[in-house]
């Protein structure tokens, strides 16, 4: 059975370099939450060397990698934003390139330049990238992806096909301490990130943009959310009672939204009765396979879907089918 995961990220890149001060300023915490031998200390090898990493990848029987950027290119000023970000894609897609068969892609946008963003996305799509992603908040200040001034990137994103995959990123400065400060320099840092924090920001991020009606304008337009969903799944139900589209306005209520307009990934958390919520609420269809490479390891990706007590034909949709249908990949 094929393998395609689907949340795999690299580093090394040009954009790495120009974005430590910026990265510092939004997250002067973040080093505290990557101590070296806690979890989700990345190997360097796998997140630098991709050459390398084609034999863990065969070593835990994992077909295609679609790998990403896992940085906040939308921090960038916009007068530095689309030169830095296309350099950082061509070098990327040259990378994945050397091994065709093995990896693709997910290409950053300048989400701070919309409108140089939108001439990005069609560059990017005629060489060949797979989707979008979008670390965090869609702006370096309180502006999430539902903001008007980023519809014009989200409607260039439905055209291409090109789905956006909503990756977390650090909590409004406003909401760092009084939420997750105070507990303890490493117990806060990690509760304000990976721990909780930057899901339930990206879980907001997702909501918001449909609430907002992003999906009513667009309704091609396919979003990604890893971590089962970034929490949304688990609340649907109370927020079609609380948000009835009698209140919202919307065309179709949120759970239904979201059932035709989101894909989840597990991103590492191989955890039985996550996937049978999911695939109760959402179904097979809508799960792509992910392991969070290299912040966690790719040792049990292949088991979670093989052993998992579910038939055979939902096993092949989470593993390899879905990817394939929505990146138009080969199913040679």
């Amino acid at each position: 059975m094929r393998i395609i995961t689907t949340e795999e990220h690299l580093a090394g890149t040009p954009i790495h370099r120009h974005l430590a001060k910026y990265a510092a300023e939004d997250a002067p915490y973040g080093a505290m939450a990557r101590i070296k031998g806690r979890p989700f200390d990345p190997d360097p090898v796998l997140f630098t060397d991709l050459d390398q990493r084609i034999r863990d990848l065969d070593r835990h029987g994992i077909t295609m990698q679609i790998l990403s950027c896992p940085v906040k290119s939308q921090l960038l000023p916009p007068g530095e934003a689309p030169a830095l970000v296309r350099e950082t894609n061509d070098y990327v897609w040259a990378a994945v390139q050397r091994h065709p068969d093995r990896y693709g892609a997910f290409a950053l946008l300048p989400w701070s330049a919309p409108a140089e963003a939108v001439k990005e996305a069609q560059r990017i799509k005629g060489l060949g990238y797979h989707g979008v992603v979008l670390v965090g908040r869609a702006s370096r200040d309180s502006e999430f992806l539902d903001h008007r001034r980023f519809w014009p990137i989200l409607e260039a994103c439905e055209a291409l096909n090109l789905p956006v995959f909503v990756h977390p990123g650090a909590p409004l400065k406003a909401v760092q301490e009084p939420y997750y400060g105070g507990l303890g320099e490493e117990v806060s840092a990690r509760l304000s990130m990976h721990g909780w924090g930057w899901h339930n920001e990206a879980g907001v991020q997702i909501l918001r943009t449909i609430l907002a009606g992003v999906f009513d304008r667009f309704p091609r337009l396919r979003l990604i959310a890893g971590h089962w969903g970034e929490m949304l799944p688990f609340f649907l139900s109370r927020l079609d009672q609380s948000l009835p589209q009698g209140v919202t306005g919307l065309d179709r209520t949120i759970t239904e939204t979201f059932r035709e307009n989101v894909y989840v990934t597990p991103s590492g958390m191989f955890d039985y009765p996550q996937l049978r919520f999911c695939l109760e609420v959402l179904g097979a269809g809508r799960i792509l396979h992910a392991a969070d490479c290299p912040f966690l390891s790719n040792e049990g990706v292949r088991a979670f879907v093989e052993q998992a007590p579910i038939p055979q034909e939902e096993k092949e949709k989470i593993a390899f089918r879905n990817a394939e249908a929505l990146f138009g990949l080969s199913t040679e």
